[in-house]
């Protein structure tokens, strides 16, 4: 019976969450995208798929496969909106995932209609709010909600959404449901890192398997540890309870997101494919070194932050000889990177220094 109502078909969640699922059949997918066939690819494919584990770990070459089958059904929001308010109702739902991007994280002035909870909205906070005031409304019990966007305090974020979305509805807006909305659901605070790319070498499985990813031996899932149950999630080596994720956030999005984003505008335009070609190319791998050891560090440093040894592993993870990490997938929602990822640095050092980042603001000019 599935326990997990997941939005987001995408190749991360399958490398990184649905992995560590142990029971089969657990998880109902929704697929938000128009544009997108992955509902229908997890229904056409029930018997589940493959996540293919390759990279250099502890100084030894990890390259094994897994067979995942926590993957229940796909649900287009779309087309099936009432089958996902239905899973939503569930007394056996526990938890609800997300990673709909930074991009995902807002609201749309399209969701205002007095039919709200009639169809599916467009933004994900008002199908969160949709969700949760109809299981309020049927008298369901509060649930746990985890979103895995890449954005410091996601789950206080997104709940802020929610409850801005709902006073604009007059139905909504009801002060039992808003009080309900915050202290009888559980909002998690979380932290991920793991890179997930498409399969590109022959795989060892030897059929096709259009699920199928291939992950990095590096995984952590860093959660704000709020005082609750902690069996919601299940125990799983990379899942991590701490009482203050800011300094894990901040130097993974400044250095291994921030660098990701900085190849997309400097290295995509001058030809670069993939992350491993920037990494395999002297003048371009410099560049970055300079980047990190120049601009980013410092401005990590004026933090009381050192953080040399991160940025080593992570120029590591970069060389992963198996990844064909394309800089045109990291190139998705850039916009909003630039902001979460690059300005924040800038703004460090500025007011560490008092002088401009020259390679931080050539990242910036290069996105313009």
């Amino acid at each position: 019976m599935p326990t997990i109502l997941q939005f987001g078909t995408g190749r991360f969640l399958r490398g990184f969450f649905d992995c560590i699922i142990p029971h089969a059949n657990t998880v109902t997918v929704v697929q938000s995208r128009i544009k997108s066939n992955g509902a229908e690819l997890i229904n056409r494919h029930s018997e589940g798929y493959q996540v293919w584990t390759r990279g250099k770990q502890d100084g030894k070459i990890i390259d094994e496969t897994t067979s995942v089958n926590s993957l229940a059904q796909g649900l287009d929001a779309n087309k099936q909106w009432a089958n996902v308010v239905e899973a939503g109702l569930s007394h056996d739902l526990q938890l609800i995932v997300s990673n709909t991007t930074e991009a995902g994280l807002s609201l749309s002035p399209h969701d205002n209609a007095a039919d709200l909870l009639a169809n599916c909205p467009e933004s994900y906070p008002a199908k969160l709010l949709s969700l949760l005031f109809q299981r309020y409304q049927a008298r369901c019990p509060g649930i746990t909600i985890l979103p895995l966007e890449l954005v410091e305090y996601n789950a206080n974020q997104l709940c802020a959404l929610v409850k801005q979305q709902a006073l604009t509805n007059p139905l909504t807006a009801d002060s039992g449901f808003i009080e309900w909305l915050e202290s009888d659901n559980r909002w998690l605070n979380n932290l991920v890192d793991r890179i997930v790319v498409n399969v590109s070498d022959p795989p060892p499985w030897g059929y096709e398997d259009p699920l199928a990813v291939v992950a990095e031996p590096y995984r952590m899932l860093a959660i704000q540890d709020d005082g609750g149950d902690r069996k919601i999630l299940p125990q799983h080596p990379m899942i991590l309870w701490s009482e203050n994720l800011q300094p894990l956030f901040i130097r993974k999005v400044r250095i291994l997101n921030g660098l990701h984003t900085a190849m997309v505008a400097r290295s995509l335009p001058r030809g670069f494919d993939t992350v491993l070609d920037v990494m395999r190319n002297a003048d371009e791998r410099s560049w970055y070194e300079a980047l990190l050891k120049e601009e980013i560090l410092p401005a990590l440093q004026a933090r009381d932050m050192d953080e040399r040894a991160f940025a080593a592993e992570v120029l590591e993870r970069f060389e992963n000889p198996f990844f064909q990490h394309r800089l045109a997938d990291i190139a998705n929602g850039h916009d909003k990177k630039l902001t979460t990822r690059i300005q924040p640095t800038i703004d460090d050092f500025r007011t560490a220094f008092g002088k401009e980042p020259v390679r931080l603001n050539e990242i910036i000019a290069a996105a313009h």
